[in-house]
């Protein structure tokens, strides 16, 4: 396949409009009102379709009906920024019949992860437009969040840090080292599962290279054994140039796994597959089902560095 040029969108500034979208789950008002009240607070004005709480079984309405809106929010000249809601799952069925063209013609933010790992993936793929891995609609917001969102998406700038949340005295620290040192690479990647879903298919993404960034909830440690195992069989993972592992929200055996039989902790799973890899590996970088969210720009060139559990953007992720 021909690469795509790169296309860089336009930051947002407050007072814009976000176009709201349910590429996957289904959205309850209470969602929808939240998601709008929190937007409303960072000063960004929202819209969205009158289809927006459709629900047909686990999704947010038909294929055809998700397909159409997610077109219509590329097209709409009243948004800068177009956020899902939420993950879930759906985006997965859209992908064939995505109009990438259009999306080509007209660039703008997008933004979201978990289940929209696979939107993210397959536009960048497919059309060259940088995405963005980061919050949700129901996402919490919290300082950090926020941060984040602002520095990234209102105030990019060039050699852009990206640094881990830094816990307050007392607190242990989640993050841990696997393999020690700095990588340089595109950044791509997601949701373990999903990531391991686009294996095989039109839209699975090359790793080689690049800097791979991972996140997944509730899973066992086998699960999570399995789906590394996948990508290792598959030749992915001894590609990329380096790791950067999120937080693995309930995928240990604390918790309500303490009721399985014996098993492997997460971290001795995590380094058994991964360390003979021998490239940069942090596990603990703030994202993915948790309350404190980097924002991580897909297709834009940048450095990890697991001493200082920090990620700097090389180049510019949206025109200033």
């Amino acid at each position: 396949m021909k690469k795509r040029p790169l296309i860089i969108p336009k930051k947002i500034a407050q007072g814009d409009t976000v176009r709201l979208i349910a590429p996957a789950g289904f959205v309850s008002q209470k969602q929808l009102d939240y998601t709008t009240k929190t937007l409303e607070k960072l000063g960004l004005k929202t819209i969205y379709s009158k289809i927006i709480l459709k629900k047909t079984g686990y999704l947010a309405g038909s294929d055809s009906g998700r397909l159409n809106d997610l077109h219509a929010a590329f097209l709409c000249k009243k948004s800068q920024l177009i956020l899902c809601i939420r993950g879930g799952y759906g985006t997965m069925r859209l992908l064939k019949n995505i109009d990438y063209d259009l999306i080509r013609q007209h660039p703008k933010i997008i933004i979201g992860y978990s289940d929209i790992t696979a939107l993210l993936q397959a536009i960048y793929k497919y059309s060259g437009l940088v995405g963005f891995h980061g919050v949700v609609g129901i996402s919490a917001f919290t300082a950090y969040t926020k941060s984040a969102f602002g520095q990234i998406l209102m105030q990019p700038s060039n050699q852009q840090l990206i640094l881990n949340y830094q816990p307050p005295e007392n607190k242990n620290p989640t993050p841990y080292i696997i393999q020690s040192g700095k990588a340089t690479g595109i950044l791509a990647g997601g949701n373990l599962s999903m990531l391991v879903a686009l294996l095989g298919t039109p839209y699975d993404i090359s790793w080689k290279g690049k800097l791979i960034f991972i996140e997944e909830i509730n899973e066992y440690p086998y699960k999570i054994d399995k789906f590394l195992t996948q990508l290792l069989l598959a030749g992915k993972l001894q590609e990329a140039s380096g790791l950067i592992l999120g937080v693995f929200n309930a995928c240990d055996i604390d918790g309500e796994n303490t009721k399985r039989e014996k098993s492997f902790s997460l971290q001795e799973v995590l380094t058994e597959r991964l360390k003979p890899l021998n490239i940069p590996i942090l596990y603990g970088f703030s994202f993915g089902h948790i309350s404190r969210q980097a924002i991580f720009p897909i297709g834009i060139l940048a450095e990890m560095n697991t001493h200082t559990q920090s990620v700097r953007l090389l180049e510019s992720c949206l025109l200033r």
